[in-house]
């Protein structure tokens, strides 16, 4: 009997929930269960879309950054002792928490967005199975990715080849579900019945039931897959597969792979655009973009038109990641070697464009678009080279040999500076240009060459005519620090 015959009775009395499940994330580990409902703020309509921005600190809390829908505008920074947990990896928002996976720290931190101006709320932490002192052996969680389905947060744990189930306004995990080996992301239904677990290291997927939280049955797929996508319709699953440069098409209904789809040379990330049911495959190995149309269950599925990034206008080395506009009009790829994001038509599936961002986008998930498709963001992380650095009166004043929108209030990561007392993360205090900028440090003193800077920020594009967003001067691009190296980005409901 089939998944859907046997659950079929089930959808008309979830349709109602089903209509908030809008986004689909992760799965994820939980340590305690205990269930503590979230005291939630109330709404703001100017707040229900927004743009969530994780970044890593090193060894220091992670940073959280959240934008205004307009992407202009910082609505609220977490980070420091109200940031998120070492090392976020993924994000992603359900019922109007945000949530960040915290790999390092075994966590999963939830937060909201403020709906009062300088309103901050410390994030929550959920821990995940970890070793202490008391339990030395207990094998860690390392959470890599999350899912929303049925408004119930899961989360994949590659360290211990399961997923945890966070309950919906819930403060810790209540259910743990094994699958396969090295689980690494997930993908839920549109209609919050299914959620496909991708096991890297068994080439294979497990199909949760979010009903029962239970595993239905696994699919073997191709070589160590990566990322997924489902249609909007929910009848279909895309499953990319890095290791033998394939997509896995799964029937929901039969839970059978029924095509399986060459793309270019080791594919890292796909993207549904539901406006023109295709999927975008970004290849980085390939240097190409893989464009499968007509990705619904109800009309048939042609090879993948394979458009490389390399060539002129694009002059892309490494593409990373993808965006399609909501109007179906373009998709935006980033790539991570140059400092382009290139400009897709989705009518003649050519690169008209390429659109440079400063720095190269450096993350899986580096780039998305707002849904009224006015706004496309761009997550980067730029490392220039230090020209000179010194220390007087407390005050370090760092000169780079490259220029960069650096700004005031940003984390700087100073690195490989022949005096080691200057490596660190510190915080902009003044920019005195685009090439030099101060931070505090106590200490004598002192001098010192070589090393490297690093910052990350969000770029804006704007559609209308594919330039970067820039400040009130016209020229200067507005840049929006996130306070940290960036990891992911995504779009919020």
């Amino acid at each position: 009997m089939s998944l859907r015959s046997r659950f079929g009775g089930k959808l008309a009395g979830l349709a109602a929930l089903l209509t908030l499940v809008l986004l689909w994330t992760g799965c994820g580990d939980v340590f305690r269960p205990v269930a503590i409902p979230i005291v939630q703020p109330g709404g703001d309509p100017q707040r229900e879309h927004h743009t969530l921005v994780v970044s890593s600190n090193g060894s220091n809390p992670g940073s959280a950054v959240i934008i205004d829908v307009s992407g202009d505008t910082n609505v609220a920074t977490f980070t420091g002792n109200n940031g998120v947990g070492r090392n976020p990896v993924y994000a992603t928002s359900s019922a109007g928490t945000d949530f960040a996976i915290n790999r390092d720290d075994n966590s999963v931190s939830s937060f909201f967005v403020p709906t009062v101006p300088g309103q901050l709320n410390r994030p929550n932490l959920i821990s995940l199975p970890a070793p202490t002192p008391a339990a030395p052996t207990i094998t860690p969680a390392v959470p890599v990715f999350a899912a929303v389905a049925q408004a119930n947060l899961y989360v994949a744990a590659s360290g211990r080849n399961s997923v945890f189930l966070i309950p919906n306004g819930a403060t810790a995990w209540s259910l743990e579900i094994p699958v396969g080996n090295n689980p690494t992301a997930l993908v839920a239904t549109p209609d919050g019945t299914q959620l496909f677990c991708l096991n890297n290291g068994s080439n294979n997927v497990s199909v949760i039931l979010p009903a029962n939280n239970t595993v239905f049955t696994t699919i073997p797929v191709g070589a160590s897959p990566v990322w997924g996508a489902a249609s909007s319709d929910s009848t279909r699953v895309f499953i990319v597969n890095q290791g033998d440069s394939t997509v896995s098409v799964i029937d929901t209904t039969t839970e059978t792979v029924v095509n399986t789809l060459p793309v270019g040379a080791g594919p890292n990330y796909i993207v549904y655009d539901p406006t023109l049911n295709r999927a975008y495959i970004t290849s980085p190995a390939g240097n190409s973009l893989s464009i499968i149309e007509n990705a619904t269950a109800t009309a048939p599925m042609a090879p993948p038109t394979v458009v490389s990034t390399a060539a002129a206008p694009c002059n892309a080395v490494s593409p990373i990641s993808v965006t399609a506009l909501a109007d179906g009009t373009r998709a935006y790829v980033a790539d991570q070697v140059t400092n382009n994001v290139c400009v897709l038509s989705t009518v003649s599936n050519t690169f008209i464009r390429a659109v440079s961002v400063g720095s190269a986008p450096t993350t899986t998930s580096g780039i998305v678009a707002d849904p009224d498709s006015t706004r496309v963001h761009a997550a980067s992380s730029a490392t220039l080279p230090i020209a000179s650095i010194s220390r007087s009166n407390n005050e370090v004043t760092v000169t780079t040999s490259g220029s960069n929108p650096f700004i005031a209030g940003q984390i700087v990561v100073i690195a490989g500076v022949a005096d080691i007392t200057y490596t660190g993360s510190f915080i902009i205090d003044s920019v005195m240009s685009p090439a030099q900028f101060t931070y505090s440090q106590s200490g004598v003193a002192s001098s010192s060459s070589g090393g490297t800077a690093t910052v990350g920020y969000v770029s804006t594009i704007q559609t209308s005519n594919d330039t970067l967003v820039t400040e009130s001067d016209g020229i200067t691009p507005l840049t929006i620090s996130t306070v940290g190296t960036p990891t992911f980005i995504t779009l919020t409901p």
